[in-house]
């Protein structure tokens, strides 16, 4: 146990250190943080807003949703790493007297309160919110807390036993069970759009519903079903027996470093391994899409650049796997009026420009100089830099639209319409301009990240507030017809698409490298 706690002690004080021992301390830290509490807040409300008066098989398939994404992305993470090691650790550590099991238990245990570290507080916000939308007091909102540290754990653990037994067994297709086991754990949020879904995956034994009805007599107020209880505590104390079974399984020669920096840092050479890395991969698909120079003007010329190479280098696969899981779970299946979170979605894709924009501030800025000492400038980069973030976004979107045409007796708003257009281009709007004037080193966490991170989010979410806004002030004055509304939308559309590219084009103007 002496040796396990020295290395989570390591762990912890190599990722967390450098983010807390700043310039200003911890309080870039306790900043991102505290941004997300709001918007946890209010999906904790959009999750209790689903429950509250649904029926019982309906209310358990909104709960277990957000459940089976988050173990999606404990399978997505099986399919990668699996184990954060660092380099220094396969010099002094793993070369030691350290037992597998001694190694694993402390990447589990640096893993679960690294998690709720950075999500803990936000998650508990969302808790709340559940719990008060639901006409429970807030103090049930420590039992939901509860329910999802032991299903996290539960979903932690399975990742490491899916490393451990691919490793074990390097001919066995492992990968292949675990993307198939990806694929069906996305199902039950995907069934949840169309109400004419052949199965009810709330019938199902599976460990998002099981934890998910734990979780609704919690809201109701209820006794906890025994059979429920009895399956969530096989699904934990299971995979609990099989980790025990494996964890000794010498694996030090099947892991890669993949701990490269600490929280808020970003290490190059690491970066360019995993660059390197994906091209070998994606290599033959990415060179697919061609690159036509000779055609189109220079905003066109910019855009294209910059989504051949978002998609030659790898983020577009992030991008869409994280829009894909990120929608279906974080979605809240339906709320009171039958319509899958909007807002969800906006924060959803709103995050997803905001990674983009900080990775093109560490990788792509320093590249500028060839921009610069041309004659045209660097306004035609910086405007198709938001046309290309712009367009990423809208593409993102397109699973949500599809999520809303599956469910014929719903239909697609006009709101929910211009939200997920708008917001993308707004999202985009504002990355662009913060680039021209944010400069970011690959350090410890700053607030220029977190300035970033934010702003990119609150402009993405205000533009498609202010769309909605637009419809809501046209109905006001007698435009209900739906073919005006449309109208309304895409000139707003049009004029908000203006407004960026004349912004991004005057501060471009006074950019400096």
């Amino acid at each position: 146990m002496g040796r396990t706690l020295t290395l989570f002690t390591y762990k912890l004080r190599f990722f967390f250190g450098p983010a807390l021992r700043g310039r200003f301390g911890p309080l870039a830290y306790f900043g991102l943080i505290l941004i997300f509490l709001p918007s946890g807040f209010a999906f904790g409300v959009t999750l209790g807003s689903a429950v509250l008066g649904a029926d019982t098989a309906t209310a358990i398939g909104a709960l277990a949703a957000p459940l089976a994404g988050l173990l999606s992305f404990g399978l997505l993470y099986a399919l990668g790493a699996g184990v954060t090691a660092h380099a220094s650790e396969f010099d002094f550590f793993l070369t030691a007297d350290v037992r597998p099991r001694e190694y694993l238990a402390a990447d589990l245990l640096f893993q679960l309160v690294s998690l709720i570290g950075a999500g803990g507080l936000s998650a508990g916000v969302a808790a709340i919110g559940m719990a008060v939308t639901a006409g429970r007091p807030p103090s049930a909102a420590l039992s939901l807390f509860g329910l999802l540290i032991v299903y996290a754990f539960f979903v932690l653990m399975t990742s490491q036993v899916l490393v451990i037994l691919r490793v074990r067994f390097p001919k066995a297709p492992v990968r292949l069970v675990t993307a198939a086991l990806l694929i069906l754990s996305m199902l039950p949020a995907a069934a949840l759009a169309d109400a004419a879904f052949p199965i009810r995956f709330a019938d199902l034994p599976l460990p998002s519903s099981a934890y998910a009805v734990l979780g609704l007599a919690v809201l109701r107020g209820t006794a906890w079903p025994v059979l429920d209880v009895f399956l969530a505590a096989v699904y934990a104390g299971g995979i609990a027996i099989a980790w025990f079974a494996l964890s000794n399984t010498y694996i030090v020669h099947g892991l890669r470093p993949t701990m490269s920096a600490g929280f808020g840092q970003v290490d190059m050479g690491s970066r360019m391994e995993i660059q390197r890395h994906i091209t070998a991969r994606l290599g033959g698909v990415t060179t697919r899409v061609r690159f036509r120079p000779d055609r189109g003007g220079d905003t066109s010329l910019m855009t294209r650049l910059h989504l051949v190479r978002i998609w030659r280098d790898g983020s577009i696969l992030f991008v869409g796997l994280f829009a894909v899981i990120g929608i279906l779970s974080s979605g809240a299946g339906r709320n009171q009026r039958g319509f899958i979170g909007v807002a969800a979605v906006t924060q959803t894709l709103t995050l997803v420009l905001g990674i983009l924009a900080i990775n093109w501030a560490f990788y792509e800025r320093e590249n500028l100089w060839i921009v610069l000492t041309s004659a045209q400038g660097p306004a035609a980069y910086f405007r198709g830099l938001m046309l290309s973030f712009a367009t990423i976004g809208l593409v993102a979107s397109v699973p949500f639209f599809l999520l809303l045409i599956a469910n014929q007796s719903i239909g697609l708003s006009i709101e929910s319409l211009a939200v997920a257009i708008a917001s993308p281009i707004a999202g985009g709007f504002a990355a662009a301009a913060l680039l021209t004037r944010i400069k970011l080193k690959p350090s410890a966490l700053s607030f220029a990240a977190l300035g970033i991170f934010f702003l990119v989010s609150l402009g993405g979410i205000l533009g498609g507030l202010a769309a909605e806004g637009v419809l809501l002030a046209a109905r006001a004055i007698g435009v209900i017809a739906a073919e005006a509304q449309a109208t309304i939308l895409f000139g707003f559309l049009l004029a908000l698409a203006a407004l960026g590219l004349w912004t991004v084009t005057r501060l471009a103007a006074a950019f400096r490298l």
